[in-house]
């Protein structure tokens, strides 16, 4: 999570900008975490294989990060 003005710095380090917030699946459901107000999420792959996808969710579109936990096939 990071102030507005810093998305561009974050963006050079290879972060991609989530719109609403960032949600990872789990065997009971997606988890979603949103920003606080005022802030935004940005975020990177630490590990090959991660992947992350804009999708819409009750909370607004999402990143959502799968790959990182073993979780049924979609």
């Amino acid at each position: 999570m990071h102030e507005p003005e810093l998305t561009d710095f974050y963006a050079r380090l290879g972060f991609t900008l989530s719109p609403d917030g960032v949600g990872i699946p789990t065997p009971a459901g997606i988890i979603s975490h949103g920003p606080l107000k005022g802030f935004k999420f940005s975020v990177k792959a630490l590990r090959t294989g991660v992947q992350m996808e804009p999708v819409a969710t009750p909370y607004g579109r999402h990143l959502v990060i799968r790959d990182v936990l073993p979780v049924p096939a979609r």
